[in-house]
């Protein structure tokens, strides 16, 4: 296998690559390890955490919740195919990894996800009894004609 370096020399971007044998363990060994940017937002009724996790798929991501702790990790695979010419590969296969504290407002029960345009939406519901409810104030009328 080949892979595609710029020439030694002054630099000059309109030079064509050359080409350098390089071996298929360093495309493999291309592993990239990131922390995934997070956003936390809550309401009354749940909190919601979205993660930037660009060209990973639903079968690339896994959550858990333990503990008090959300869990979010995935790994996506550079996939070449093994017949392919490379001639330049500037991707690499990438692992991400975050957690996120949670307290004990949350219900683990009632966790939702959704991926949509590179972005993880995770939304937790609050347990019923954490959540914040409007109190009704009433007046009491009083009968000041009353003789008593």
């Amino acid at each position: 296998m080949r892979c595609l370096v710029p020439p030694q020399g002054p630099r000059n971007p309109f030079v064509h690559l050359q080409s350098v044998p390089c071996s298929e363990a360093d495309h493999e060994r291309r592993q990239v390890r990131r922390r995934a940017p997070v956003t936390v937002h809550q309401s009354d009724s749940r909190v919601i955490v979205e993660v930037d996790v660009p060209g990973f798929t639903l079968e690339d991501l896994e959550i858990t919740v333990r503990s008090h702790e959300l869990l979010i990790s995935g790994n996506r695979d550079l996939t070449i195919p093994s017949d392919a010419k490379v001639l330049l590969n500037n991707r690499h296969n990438i692992s991400v990894d975050r957690s996120v504290k949670l307290d004990d407002s949350l219900d683990p029960e009632s966790v939702d996800a959704v991926l949509e345009f590179g972005v993880l939406k995770i939304e937790l519901r609050r347990k019923p009894e954490a959540q914040a409810r409007s109190i009704r104030i009433r007046t009491r009328e009083y009968d000041i004609w009353a003789s008593s």
